[in-house]
């Protein structure tokens, strides 16, 4: 007789939901204090800039290839370009200026994705 696998309860699913969001935060947390060394590290080069594209770029093409599950890609692109903003304004706060001559919506969207 084999036995059947119990299935889990609503408490335990939300507990490895509650793992999982710990461990991103603390991540998260890790990749600032990384941020923090970064940044005291180009503080002693001549060159550098927070602003590196083709890294930015190649970050998200890793993040495609290695996608799958039930998250839509397009929501973990922008999660992604949340936390490479973020990170680049601690590195060197900047603002953005967008012409919003070819329309609001259009130019204000493009804006908060990229930056």
């Amino acid at each position: 007789m084999t036995e059947r696998a119990q299935t889990p309860s609503l408490a335990d699913l939300r507990a490895d939901i509650d793992r999982i969001d710990e461990t991103m935060h603390r991540l998260l947390m890790e990749r600032g204090e990384i941020i923090d060394r970064l940044v005291a590290v180009k503080r002693s080069q001549t060159e550098g800039s927070a602003f590196r594209p083709a890294r930015e770029a190649a970050m998200m093409r890793r993040l495609v290839d290695r996608h799958a599950g039930l998250l839509p890609l397009d929501t973990v692109e922008s999660i992604w370009r949340v936390i490479i903003s973020t990170f680049t304004y601690v590195q060197a706060p900047y603002a953005v200026h967008a012409d919003l001559s070819v329309g609001e919506p259009l130019m204000r969207d493009s804006a908060r994705f990229h930056f």
